[in-house]
């Protein structure tokens, strides 16, 4: 077993069709790759108790010589996964679990009856080629290209994936050969492992969009760290979902990641300052691009499958109804489409990777009397008197105007979620829920009026047109006319913030 349990690698996808040119990458030439066949059994109890403590333990045959191996830890943002991982040779196909005494293993409850209860849960059985690169002297890297499948009883999911796994040298190093990779061939940095592909198919667990997860603060955290933080458990969400929107229709998936690359952005540029790096406006530019290129599948999403239906039911005409929904099928596929194209993109694998190179990197230490508690504070309090001042006479603005509000609101909700762990629990709730409320309403607002402008895009008959836009246009002011309670109701909730410290006296 190694002296350093701890397994540090870059995961990636790539298709099939691209395995040829990955092999061919200049950055891999000087080395003679090694091919072999991995055949993997891994196991767990019936109820999945290592798959619930984040551990993975398999038995592996390579050539004529079996392994067994437990990892642990949770890890896999923008592909880069560190995890401990202990591994031991053994003579035959048997697992013996007291190797493991000093692992996580035997933190469990009641470890020493494990062996009994373990069984095969799943099979991973693929033809592995690996590449030993040097870029320099001090640096040594496994490359490694894997080609199978994931198995499950009759359940199976096929596996092509990049591995760039540090032997020797800085982590760094994995980061610039997968850049070098990256110019010749397409490949996305991936959250997923192999193991977590086959814990799926053992619960036979349905796709399921992701939302955002609670970002875990502390007030003793430097500013830099709660910023890589908020940005992490964001770029989480965004892979979460991506990888089922390249496959699912499910408009959830498009929402939550659009969301994601919201959040993203919106951190990086509360904290822009404090960061004080250049490429974080780049970052900034580069997520937008892709938000965009959300922003079409969003918007004939919600009129597919929300707007349109209400519509083609109080306009009556069956055969009309049915070609519209045909038109707009249609047209959201080809702006799911683009999404996806998005996502296959080398700009949008460029982004994950340098996210995930900043994100590993150990940010600069707290100064003294920094507060990030006041930080906090004084960003939330700005965001809500902005909200509060722009929304004053809101039912009397245009919707571009009442747009840019909605905008306003939003800033402020990803501020309150980045945040929300160094508040009152109870008083961040009741904030969140008014704040929530009128965001809905101005969400369904800018809703009927984005679908006034799909309707034209579908080339409808003019009676048709002319419908939607009386139609949308009375749906659009029957939540406007709430708007002004629901702006009072956020504007009468408790603070939950930290007040603004008091001026210093001038006296004495």
């Amino acid at each position: 077993m190694s002296a350093d349990p701890t397994e540090t690698e870059l995961k990636f996808a790539i298709a099939p069709e691209d395995a040829k040119a990955f092999e061919r990458a200049p950055a891999l030439k000087k080395s003679k790759p090694r091919r072999q066949r991995l055949l993997n059994l891994y196991f767990d109890t019936p109820d999945h108790a290592l798959a619930d403590a984040g551990m993975a333990l398999r038995l592996r045959k390579a050539g004529g010589r079996w392994t067994q191996a437990l990892k642990g830890g949770t890890s896999g943002t923008g592909g880069l996964h560190s995890r401990g991982e202990w591994e031991f040779p053994r003579k035959e196909p048997t697992l013996d679990l007291t190797l493991f005494v000093a692992t996580p293993l035997f933190a469990m409850k009641q470890p020493e009856r494990l062996q009994d209860q373990l069984a095969n849960a799943f099979t991973v059985d693929f033809q592995r080629e690996t590449w030993i690169v040097e870029p320099q002297p001090g640096e040594r890297l496994e490359v490694a290209l894997d080609r199978g499948e994931v198995r499950s009883g009759d359940r199976t999911e096929a596996v092509c994936e990049v591995e760039i796994e540090v032997l020797e040298g800085p982590r760094d190093a994995a980061f610039d050969l997968a850049h070098s990779l990256m110019k010749v061939v397409r490949l996305r940095p991936s959250a997923v492992t192999k193991a977590q592909r086959g814990n799926r198919l053992v619960r036979n667990a349905e796709l399921a969009p992701r939302k955002a997860s609670a970002v875990e603060l502390e007030a003793s955290m430097s500013i830099a760290r709660a910023a890589r933080a908020i940005v992490g458990t964001a770029l989480d969400q965004l892979q979460a979902n991506e990888e089922d929107l390249l496959v699912s229709n499910d408009p959830e998936f498009v929402h939550q990641a659009r969301v994601a690359l919201r959040r993203m952005r919106s951190a990086l540029r509360l904290f822009r300052d404090e960061l004080g790096d250049p490429r974080t406006e780049q970052w900034r530019e580069a997520l937008g691009d892709i938000a965009r290129a959300f922003g079409g599948a969003r918007d004939w999403d919600v009129f597919a499958t929300e707007v349109l239906p209400s519509l083609r039911k109080s306009f009556g005409d069956a055969k009309l109804s049915r070609s519209l929904a045909s038109r707009a099928t249609a047209r959201r596929m080809r702006e799911r489409d683009t999404a996806r194209e998005a996502l296959r993109s080398a700009a949008y694998a460029t982004l994950v990777l340098d996210l995930a190179r900043w994100l590993s990197d150990e940010p600069p230490p707290r100064i003294a009397g920094e507060s990030l508690t006041d930080f906090a504070s004084a960003l939330i309090r700005k965001r809500h008197k902005r909200l509060l001042a722009d929304a004053k006479q809101l039912a009397k603005r245009s919707p571009e105007e009442r747009h840019q509000i909605r905008i306003d609101a939003k800033r402020l909700r990803y501020c309150v979620d980045g945040f929300a762990s160094l508040f009152k629990d109870s008083r961040v709730e009741k904030y969140s829920r008014a704040l929530g409320r009128l965001q809905d309403v101005l969400g369904r607002a800018n809703d009927a009026t984005t679908a006034m402008q799909l309707v034209s895009e579908l080339e409808a008959p003019a009676a048709f047109a002319s419908f939607a836009r009386g139609y949308l246009a009375a749906r659009a002011e029957d939540d406007v006319a709430s708007l002004a309670d629901h702006v009072a109701a956020l504007d009468g909730t408790k603070r939950f913030w930290a007040r603004k410290p008091a001026a210093p006296s001038l006296e004495g």
